[in-house]
């Protein structure tokens, strides 16, 4: 919808009348629900009615019950434990913590924008709905159509990658454990598939008890943290400071440091995704419009502080990057 189509739109009767209510009704009771089903509060009822959407989802979420969700949807530290290896390959231990470190500075001013956006438009569709307000009325059509399916095939393979992770990582443990045990890439399929169907059932079926089992979580995401981080602290071997912070390495075989230092920084890209979940969630969030770009930038300190210390721990504590990556379980974390 372009600019001077939404002010058509408000300036219709019909609209600001909605609106004139909804002024009375929150200096009467505060910002009070609107609507008794949907849990909306006005604020959320006057940004969907301008966005020309009607109100579907039950807004079941909270700031800080958002804020749990979009941790766990992130797992930042945690994936960032998995997701080591191509940063030790190309420009070794440094990478991994110079990586994470410039770009977190790059997505800085992303966050800050896709946040200020969520306020004035909270809603599902996020980034293509947002292209379709904000750019040049010409290119509105192709930019957001674009701009969608490149946002669903990233949620996709994104999900697709977090089952294979876990899927992987069972294997991992059943070898380590059991040394009669033979992976097999069968084996990893039908634990995906497991995992998979479990997922399901939980978003099908106990979607409205999300926002309440997840702060539970949460707080097991946290325990975990310290759970796994702190054994390492006291009992793993450590290396020298000057291999962490200037020890670069280039195990990939490239023409040159430089260019294997640009390929290494992987990591530090995806431990720094993912925080526009809250985007996504806009339409099942109480007062959206304060509430997402909130949660958003919680969750981005959240998980940088976490995810920096799990790198700075991991870059100190594994002794051989060559034995590492030649580890059987195919995570050097492991």
């Amino acid at each position: 919808m372009s600019s001077s189509g939404r002010s058509r739109e408000m300036s219709k009767p019909g609209i600001m009348e909605t609106n004139h209510a909804c002024v009375g009704h929150d200096q009467e009771i505060g910002m009070g629900e609107l609507d008794e089903r949907h849990r909306s509060t006005c604020e959320d009822a006057r940004n969907m009615r301008r966005m020309g959407r009607t109100q579907e989802l039950v807004r079941h979420f909270r700031s800080w019950s958002m804020v749990s969700f979009v941790a766990l949807a992130t797992s930042a530290w945690e994936l960032s434990l998995f997701g080591i290896t191509p940063g030790l390959t190309d420009g070794g231990r440094p990478v991994l913590v110079y990586g994470f470190l410039w770009n977190f500075v790059g997505f800085v001013p992303v966050y800050l924008s896709m946040a200020e956006m969520a306020s004035i438009a909270p809603i599902a569709g996020a980034q293509y709905h947002w292209v379709s307000e904000f750019a040049p009325d010409r290119y509105q059509k192709i930019l957001s159509y674009m701009t969608g399916w490149t946002s669903t095939l990233a949620w996709q393979a994104g999900n697709a990658q977090g089952l294979f992770i876990v899927g992987s990582l069972i294997q991992s443990i059943i070898t380590i454990n059991d040394n009669t045990y033979s992976p097999a890439n069968w084996h990893g399929t039908l634990l995906v598939m497991a995992i998979t169907a479990i997922a399901l059932c939980a978003n099908v079926f106990a979607a409205r008890l999300l926002p309440y089992w997840q702060n539970i979580v949460f707080v097991v995401h946290i325990l975990a943290y310290f759970g796994f981080l702190a054994p390492v602290w006291v009992n793993a071997p450590r290396v020298d400071s000057s291999r962490v912070w200037s020890g670069f390495e280039n195990n990939g075989g490239w023409p040159s440091l430089s260019l294997a230092i640009l390929i290494g920084q992987l990591p530090g890209i995806t431990g720094h995704v993912g925080v526009d979940t809250a985007a996504h969630m806009s339409e099942e969030v109480r007062d959206a419009a304060k509430s997402i770009p909130k949660v958003m930038l919680i969750t981005f300190a959240i998980n940088f502080t976490l995810t920096f210390v799990t790198l700075v721990t991991l870059s100190y504590h594994i002794s051989n990057v060559t034995d590492a990556l030649s580890d059987d379980t195919t995570y050097p974390a492991i």
